[in-house]
């Protein structure tokens, strides 16, 4: 599992954290589960 400072990292525009972050966790997960047609995800806060 990759830290949130490894997620969010400073990117190229002002939200970035917002794009890349999100980005590279559901690429890794990805990653882990090929085989996966979509994802479910629930958002708290």
């Amino acid at each position: 599992m990759k830290s949130l400072k490894e997620l969010y990292r400073i990117g190229i525009g002002p939200s970035s954290s917002h794009t890349i972050g999100p980005r590279s966790a559901a690429e890794a997960y990805l990653k882990r589960h090929p085989e996966a047609l979509g994802f479910r995800v629930t958002l708290y806060g």
